[in-house]
């Protein structure tokens, strides 16, 4: 219910934002307000999720939510908006998400045995991804038959029932609260993690290379949709719908298969698929084609991300996985939201195609070989969780 209404909110505010300024830069600006806050944010988020219970950490979260798209309903509604105050809301967006974004990864792996944590993973990301696709639609529909501020009142009431349903699950379970006997992690403890797990950095950077395709196309597909196919708002919620659809079915076919046992070979076939369906994406003569080519291209990409995000979680201890959580967020929104921008501007500059394929051609080789690094290097056999935990203590204590 919450995502299905985030998913809607944002492709509403991309929407105004576009329609005030008819600037793709404008469009990398509102990326880069909330990708400046995520990019740091979560260094500091991420040890006091893993201190505090993490089910309050995401109940805050969607309360914060809900009074963003309350202060957007009445801003819209008074004919009030201004493309500073979308920037400002990013920002506060990002603030949000950098600390509800680690506490509800770092959940998922302690409700579920290692063997099934990839199926665990796909299907969290089904639950988004559902949402990226009825999202984006509710959102086409709506600002085509209503004002815009419904879409930012739908949200905050869709957030408010799912804060309802959240409230029966027992925020003191050992899931989300911490042991009183076992200290907080330090500031750097993450980070220090992570160095000594030589494939992991690799893993990491590829979450921020494949992020920052996702990320910069969806930035684009504004402009895409009003410059290349002259498509209005019917063709931008159309392409806003192909990101969903592919997500899902990346998802549903992850959540059954093997890939787990070569999860590599799947990563560097997802990246090459993924970089050549965005690549003939922008080149193609009809809406339709397109959708189709970036729905192709996605399930590719997001499918290698969730085979890199279930191994940066099965190969992280419990007691840090907030901060662990914290540094993915950073390249998955942070850096990648950064990266977006610049695409953005080089679109303004040299037309969105042009810069979406340069961008694909950019990231696929140094993307390959972070994967063909963190393959060498990732050890041969899965550590339990409880080893993990007195490799960690050794590491970073």
């Amino acid at each position: 219910m919450s995502s299905i209404g985030t998913q809607a909110n944002n492709v509403v505010k991309l929407w105004l934002l576009y329609e005030l300024t008819h600037s793709a830069v404008a469009l990398g600006l509102e990326g880069l307000c909330f990708s400046i806050p995520i990019a740091v944010l979560p260094l500091l988020a991420g040890p006091v999720v893993d201190h505090l219970d993490r089910l309050l950490v995401i109940r805050v979260g969607m309360v914060l939510e809900i009074v963003e798209s309350v202060g957007l309903t009445v801003l819209v509604a008074g004919d009030a908006l201004q493309p500073w105050m979308i920037y400002v809301a990013a920002a506060l967006a990002a603030t949000r998400l950098s600390f509800a974004i680690p506490a509800g990864t770092a959940v998922i792996p302690a409700l579920v045995s290692d063997s099934a944590l990839l199926s665990a993973m796909s299907l969290a990301a089904i639950v988004w991804s559902s949402s990226a696709l009825i999202g984006p639609a509710v959102a086409g529909l709506l600002l085509a038959t209503a004002p815009a501020a419904t879409v930012f009142g739908m949200n905050a009431a869709a957030t408010l029932v799912a804060l309802f349903v959240l409230r029966p699950v027992d925020a003191g379970s050992p899931v989300s609260k911490r042991s009183a006997r076992a200290p907080g992690p330090r500031f750097a403890d993450g980070l220090r993690f992570l160095l000594h797990r030589r494939h992991l950095p690799a893993l990491q950077v590829l979450v921020f290379l494949t992020s920052s395709l996702l990320i910069g196309t969806e930035t684009l597909l504004p402009v895409l949709a009003v410059n290349l196919w002259d498509g209005g708002t019917f063709g931008y919620a159309l392409l806003r719908i192909a990101p969903g659809i592919a997500a899902v079915v990346a998802g549903v076919v992850l959540s059954m298969s093997r890939a787990q046992s070569n999860p590599f070979r799947a990563m560097m076939i997802g990246l090459v698929l993924g970089c050549a369906g965005l690549a003939v994406f922008v080149r193609v003569p009809w809406l339709a084609m397109g959708f189709t080519l970036l729905a192709l291209a996605t399930v590719a990409l997001v499918g290698t991300q969730i085979l890199v995000t279930t191994c940066i979680q099965q190969d992280t201890p419990d007691r840090l996985r907030g901060a662990v959580g914290g540094v993915t967020v950073i390249s998955q929104s942070g850096l990648a939201g950064i990266a977006a921008a610049a695409m953005a501007v080089a679109a303004s500059a040299f037309g969105a195609p042009a810069a979406l394929i340069v961008a694909t051609a950019t990231v696929l080789p140094p993307a390959l070989a972070c994967c063909a690094y963190a393959r060498r290097h990732r050890p041969s056999r899965l550590i339990g969780m409880t080893d993990l935990d007195h490799a960690a203590a050794g590491s970073v204590g």
